[in-house]
């Protein structure tokens, strides 16, 4: 996640901006586009930004310029070969109930990126189902972890299950649509 700005950082950007979401929804909202379909080099992606965290208004210019960093990084990061794909989440320094609630955050996210561009659930594989049906349950997920090694490694557990069902939805749909795309202009 070296492109990506501190989390606490990029808190403040959209804080200023009064964008009230976190930087791990954001960055789970541009993945759910992605691991949906979204095509890779499609604008389209900030109009949808705006209309879920704007109310359809332009962003400024360094909103656009972050959404943007994030976009280039998690499409980069869904198509390297040794699986490089991260979650925007706060730092292991944070708590783990703040790195919990990102998670949440980040999953919830995820969910309605995916959901704004993926209409036909009737088409996904049974793994697909599977991921958006655990998604849906991770967002109910009681945050308050103690402070001890066994809930930190649960936590990083479910972070690490979440970040491999991210790329399988990206592996199934992702670059299915894009060759999908191709095959229907050829018409």
């Amino acid at each position: 996640m070296s492109d990506l700005p501190d989390y606490e950082k990029a808190q403040l950007l959209l804080e200023k901006n009064e964008i009230f979401v976190s930087p791990a929804e954001a960055h789970g909202v541009i993945s759910g586009l992605l691991a949906c379909g979204l095509s890779i080099d499609d604008k389209e992606y900030l109009g949808l930004l705006s209309d879920v965290f704007n109310d359809g208004e332009s962003f400024s210019n360094d909103l656009k310029q972050f959404f943007g960093t994030i976009y280039k990084q998690v499409v980069a990061s869904f198509n390297d070969e040794a699986f490089a794909f991260d979650l925007f989440l706060p730092s292991d320094d944070e708590t783990l109930i703040d790195q919990a609630n990102g998670l949440v955050s980040w999953v919830a996210g995820f969910m309605l990126g995916f959901g704004l561009k993926q209409k036909d659930y009737g088409k996904l594989s049974a793994d697909v189902k599977e991921v958006i049906s655990d998604f849906s349950e991770i967002t109910r997920l009681d945050t308050t972890f103690e402070e001890t090694e066994e809930d930190s490694n649960a936590l990083h557990e479910v972070i690490e299950y979440v970040r491999v069902s991210a790329l399988l939805c990206f592996a199934e749909l992702g670059k299915e649509q894009k060759t999908q795309t191709t095959k229907k202009t050829l018409h």
